[in-house]
């Protein structure tokens, strides 16, 4: 899933100079960066670097970052619930509940036909649907329909905004933010209770420093990024991304659902043509009322018909239906759910 940020009523509009544009392409390739590593890839003083991100946070650009975990290593799945919800004492109930619960990592309001995406992450079905099922005891729900996520065709934080290319983080030496273990060959690795205690307090802040995240755990600093190292190695870590508020550059952020017919040659064409699309910030393969899940990110509302037309065009007799569903606020947006940080698979 894409995180996305709260719609606010008088947020101004940022204008990224050219230098923003880079510091932020760099921190959606690693959030955990460090300000000096990022003055010395673009030849920029540190107290640069630090005015220019401070400007960003002041303005909610950046709200924030998190470690996005691979949590089928964890033997989890993510389970999303559309709903319509037409009564008010019902939707606040059901906001505080899935705050509250444990297990749901995801509730966005939206209009359109379906008000509510709730999205829980479980170890199978009967147990999201157990969730599920407590979390809408008694409150008047009027539909939903359930989806389960299976394939992430394409992950990105934001549109591409730099057209020159930035430099590689690949060859960083002593580098804090474990650049280079991204791409380094994938490992075997048999995590416990510490390891799921770190990728928790990282997939809610993976800025943290060594320092703040071994004194919350009682580990050595050495112990904690060797640790973080085999994390990485091993998938369980996929990667470092700032959270993004896609209001502050004028952006709206809408959720797509498409019906295809999968059994034609056109099914990995029409893939590689998501992969491609710069306003496709997440698409997944999901299994349930529909085909595919995308959330994409445009200006304005002609930019959303535009880009479905062409689908449309495109894929004619591969696509059978869709349903566009605007973003209007998140309550809940997490990569891992506090009960995930229970016994290691």
């Amino acid at each position: 899933m894409r995180v996305l940020q709260l719609e606010e009523l008088g947020k101004k509009k940022v204008i990224l100079h050219k230098y923003d544009q880079r510091i932020l392409t760099l921190l959606c390739m690693n959030a955990r960066l460090p300000l000096s590593k990022i003055a010395e890839l673009l030849k920029l003083s540190r107290q640069s670097i630090e005015y220019r991100i401070r400007v960003m946070q002041k303005e909610h650009l950046l709200a924030g970052s998190r470690a996005v975990i691979n949590i089928k290593k964890l033997g989890y799945q993510s389970y999303h619930y559309f709903l319509t919800v037409h009564n008010e004492a019902s939707e606040k109930e059901l906001i505080h509940r899935c705050r509250e619960h444990d297990h749901v990592n995801v509730l966005i309001s939206y209009s359109g036909q379906w008000n509510y995406e709730l999205s829980i992450m479980a170890r199978h079905p009967a147990e999201a649907q157990k969730h599920f099922l407590e979390l809408i005891k008694e409150l008047v729900i009027v539909d939903y329909v359930s989806t389960i996520l299976l394939d992430t065709i394409k992950a990105s934080v934001l549109p591409s905004i730099v057209s020159e290319r930035v430099p590689s983080l690949k060859y960083i030496r002593n580098d804090p933010s474990f650049s280079k273990h991204f791409s380094l060959h994938e490992i075997d690795y048999k995590i416990d209770e510490k390891d799921l205690a770190i990728l928790y307090i990282l997939s809610q802040d993976a800025q943290l420093s060594i320092a703040e995240v071994s004194k919350k755990l009682h580990l050595s600093r050495d112990t904690l990024a060797y640790r973080i190292k085999k994390l990485i190695r091993s998938r369980y870590i996929l990667e470092f991304r700032p959270v993004i508020d896609y209001s502050v550059l004028s952006l709206s952020v809408q959720t797509v659902l498409l019906k295809a017919n999968r059994a034609t040659i056109e099914d990995e064409k029409f893939r590689r043509y998501l992969k491609e699309q710069n306003s496709v910030l997440w698409a997944t393969e999901v299994f349930g009322s529909w085909d595919f899940l995308l959330y994409i990110v445009t200006n304005s509302q002609e930019e959303i018909n535009a880009f479905i037309d062409t689908l449309r065009k495109k894929f004619s007799s591969y696509l059978y239906s869709y349903e566009i569903l605007f973003a209007y606020q998140e309550h809940k947006y997490a990569f891992m759910t506090p009960a995930m940080k229970g016994k290691s698979p």
